[in-house]
């Protein structure tokens, strides 16, 4: 008898060239058999009858932190059909410490963020300091680090010498593009490609450097597509929300403490402080993230402004600032041999309440921009073969039992199954715990801490380069 079987969805799986009607059945968390009808019995099923069955979606950039926001991003990208996702900023020591409270059944692996005084003692940290965070995230089960440039900008020599020691490691290292000579634009995006130097390099959501703030957006999109086609040893991933996310609080100086954040302000004609901020939020600009006690909301006008208040600021929130045609050349631009330009799809959400991978995905699909079988590689394949976890992003037999179930028609996810275990179905939440990804240095830390985990395979430069071609 097998744990579960998913009938009669349209399986897609690109990696083992299937797209068509089958069963699929699972077992101690593995795919165990697809068939066109699977005749043994299950503990449980779920009809699939006219929805998309596929490997799990693989967010490849969200935060999953608790002490900014609220508890609740585990349950809100369950809900949203993803199965494992890269938190890019941790902080690495929270998202353990709350696996209890916040679980909710999917995996994650964590870049801690190299951030002052949080994690260095100065913007400029020395050779020693900068490998003592490297090798500590490692060894703490994280998988690398990344570069806060558009809300904290460090100098391009410091954020170099990252992307190098990095290297050294083996570490995976990201960089939310802009320093101290430029923002988080195209022109920081440049300034993050030549200084990685033909490293590896994650740059993070490729069109929140595409808001025309330098250019055009159209303009800005093209010369970010030529740049990473240039560059193969870049990671990248693109989100397709409208919404930003950013922190709302205002410093002692009366200013928007984060870069991104005045910027975001400007573009929506407000000055980059306190009144500006009140301002944007009464005109209904930016939306301030409210716990609501199961997930996160964005609230506006005047109870977003009280509420923004009572917390003295210290908020989060989103500025619908990403235009529609930067997002849409990126996400579908494609290299000479046909693999994508832009990895994988992302949110830049979970505890944001932007998380349309599925939704506005699938729209590129009936809009007839990518096809069904591309929008898995980008959701899910691409993001597996990064990471090198050989077991996840495909549904053949032996592999991760993580499978998304996707409705078609209403564009919206309808179950996540991890590891064999239903943990959403029909908006209902039904998953615990957290399974930590690691390398091989941080499996000793966290088998002695209980906490669950699966070890990745080592970074290696062929895992980015070779990419899948559709």
């Amino acid at each position: 008898m097998y744990d579960l079987i998913i009938r009669n969805g349209r399986l897609v799986d690109p990696l083992n060239n299937v797209d068509g009607l089958f069963d699929l059945a699972l077992q101690d968390g593995k795919i165990a058999e697809v068939a066109e009808e699977i005749t043994l019995p299950a503990k449980n099923t779920i009809e699939a009858r006219g929805k998309l069955v596929m490997p799990g979606i693989i967010d490849m950039h969200t935060h999953m932190r608790t002490i900014l926001g609220h508890p609740h991003a585990q349950r809100m990208i369950a809900l949203a059909g993803v199965t494992t996702t890269l938190d890019m900023a941790g902080p690495l020591d929270n998202i353990l410490d709350t696996i209890p409270g916040s679980g909710a059944g999917v995996n994650i692996a964590v870049l801690e963020a190299a951030r002052c005084p949080q994690t260095i003692k100065s913007e400029r940290p020395d050779r020693a300091e900068r490998m003592a965070l490297i090798d500590r995230t490692l060894e703490h089960g994280g998988i690398g680090l990344k570069m806060l440039g558009g809300h904290f900008p460090m100098d391009i020599d410091i954020c170099q010498r990252f992307i190098e020691e990095s290297s050294e490691r083996n570490a995976w290292v990201g960089w939310h593009v802009g320093n101290t000579l430029h923002g988080s634009n195209i022109d920081g995006m440049r300034d993050a490609i030549d200084a990685a130097g033909g490293r590896f390099l994650h740059v993070a959501h490729v069109n929140s450097y595409c808001r025309g703030q330098v250019r055009n957006e159209l303009d800005e999109a093209i010369e970010a597509i030529a740049r990473l086609k240039a560059s193969p040893n870049i990671f990248s991933e693109s989100y397709l929300s409208v919404l930003n996310g950013t922190r709302l609080t205002i410093n002692e100086k009366g200013e928007a403490a984060s870069k991104v954040t005045g910027t975001c302000l400007k573009k929506m004609g407000c000055t980059p402080d306190r009144e500006g901020m009140e301002k944007c939020i009464l005109d209904g600009n930016v939306g301030v993230l409210r716990d609501n006690g199961t997930i996160g909301e964005l609230i506006y006008g005047r109870e977003a402004l009280d509420y923004w208040l009572s917390k003295d600021t210290v908020t989060v929130g989103s500025f619908p600032v990403n235009p529609a045609a930067s997002r849409f050349l990126v996400a579908q631009a494609k290299r000479d041999d046909g693999s994508f330009v832009v990895d994988c799809f992302s949110t830049d959400g979970g505890s944001y309440p932007r998380n349309v991978i599925v939704e506005n995905g699938l729209a590129m699909v009936q809009f007839g921009a990518i096809t069904l079988r591309e929008f898995v590689i980008k959701a899910s394949l691409n993001g597996a073969r990064a990471l090198n976890i050989p077991s996840k992003g495909h549904l053949g037999v032996g592999a991760d039992g993580d499978v998304s179930i996707l409705d078609l028609e209403k564009r919206k996810p309808y179950a996540t199954v991890c590891a064999g275990r239903i943990i959403m179905q029909d908006g209902a939440l039904l998953g615990k715990g957290t399974c930590i990804i690691c390398d091989e240095r941080g499996a000793g830390y966290l088998k002695g801490r209980g906490i669950d985990h699966c070890v990745k395979g080592p970074l290696t430069e062929q895992c980015i380069r070779d990419r899948f071609v559709p």
